[in-house]
């Protein structure tokens, strides 16, 4: 059996290994005792040389029925008169000849070579793979095996599509709420109010009693300062009051809110800001909905006519919309928060050509019916014109 030499790491870079071998030097024949990737050796003979002289060698490595040969040059690193050893260490390999060298003993070690005498067969081995065949899935035998089958890939593929729509319909119905949904800031039920301010700084001696006061009456004395005269203030309309600040005998300072007055033939409506980035948008057209406390939801609420943006809504960075309710509200309802949305889809671009589809489509289908409406009406013409003449229930008959 061949044998493997591994020499101290100090000693050895590769290990060694004794192959089928051959060598010539100068066309002399050289024994080669062991080969490795970085060197070889050989026996004292026709190798004559000294450490550190390079030397041309030419390995001849037999295969089946051709011999493959590889120049090289090595480097004489010892000399042992003793063992009737020369070392050498090959130099200026390329890597082609370094792959072939490695390739050779891979084969070597992996059992392609387990006598000194054999032969080097790689080369004529098959490499390539058996393809292994994947056994096909039986097909269902019956009516009800077939349809279990189909239906299961059907109903597979079936939520597939579905999860996929249902995602396209989630980012589509954001996409479409991000361009062209507005909602509002803030948005409450209110009316045409008129706060009563006092007229100075004094005692509150009256204060009109009750929830309605009609135009003319007294709303509220004040007292002035130090026995002062007295100020009396009387209703401008007849109102109902909708919010009291102060009580009588108290002292309030001029400019105070005292009363807040709602004319009984105002109506309540709702008031809506939206952002001041907001405000091309909504002119171009928008349709409210508006969602009340209650969960009454009330669609293509009418809009009142759009103010004039002032520097006052600039500064404060919102813009007031003023909505009709489009229900009937208590006054009660006065001062409750609403939710309310714009829809500004119909004043866009995209909008306005969907518009004048729908419209063609309407025209075309309105058109379409008129048709068949006046071909009907022929055909009744006709129906009627073929009856024979009756009179008094009874048929006229032609005699010949």
């Amino acid at each position: 059996m061949s044998t493997i030499t591994h020499e101290a790491e100090v000693q050895r870079q590769h290990p060694r290994y004794r192959l089928p071998v051959r060598c010539l030097h100068g066309g002399m024949p050289v024994s080669v005792i062991d080969l490795s990737v970085g060197g070889m050796g050989v026996r004292i003979g026709v190798v004559d040389a000294r450490p550190s002289d390079i030397v041309e060698l030419v390995l001849i490595f037999p295969f089946n029925g051709y011999e493959l040969t590889l120049p090289v040059r090595a480097e004489v690193r010892y000399v042992n008169q003793d063992q009737g050893r020369v070392g050498m260490r090959f130099v200026d390999v390329s890597p082609r000849q370094h792959n072939l060298l490695r390739f050779i003993l891979d084969a070597y070690l992996s059992g392609e070579v387990v006598e000194a005498g054999d032969v080097l067969d790689v080369v004529s081995r098959r490499n390539e793979g058996k393809t292994r065949e994947v056994p096909q899935r039986p097909e269902p035998q019956g009516l009800v095996a077939n349809m279990a089958y189909h239906g299961r890939s059907i109903a597979g593929y079936g939520a597939i599509v579905s999860i996929t729509l249902l995602l396209l319909g989630f980012i589509g119905t954001g996409v479409f709420q991000k361009m062209y949904m507005i909602p509002a800031q803030s948005a409450l039920i209110t009316a045409d109010l008129v706060t009563v301010p006092a007229p100075s700084s004094g005692q509150l001696t009256f204060v009109a009693a009750g929830n309605e006061v009609q135009a003319g009456e007294p709303l509220l004395t004040i007292q002035g300062p130090q026995g002062s005269s007295s100020i009396v203030i009387d209703s401008p309309c007849d109102c109902a009051i909708q919010a009291r600040y102060n009580r009588p005998s108290s002292f309030v300072r001029e400019g105070a809110p005292i009363l807040v007055l709602r004319e009984k033939t105002s109506t309540p409506y709702i008031t809506a800001s939206i952002p001041q980035s907001d405000v091309l948008r909504f002119y171009r057209g928008a349709r409210a909905v508006v969602e009340y406390a209650d969960g009454t939801l009330v669609r293509d609420v009418g809009i009142e006519p759009l103010p004039t943006y002032s520097d006052t809504d600039a500064s404060a960075g919102r813009f007031l919309v003023k909505l009709s309710p489009g229900r009937e509200l208590e006054d009660t309802a006065i001062g409750q928060p609403v939710s309310v949305i714009f829809d500004t889809f119909s004043g866009s671009t995209l909008g306005t050509a969907a518009g004048k589809v729908n419209a063609s489509v309407s025209w075309a289908g309105a058109k379409i019916a008129s048709l068949f409406r006046s071909g009907d009406k022929q055909d009744e013409t006709q129906k009627v014109a073929k009856q024979p003449e009756s009179s008094d229930d009874r048929r006229i008959a032609t005699l010949k």
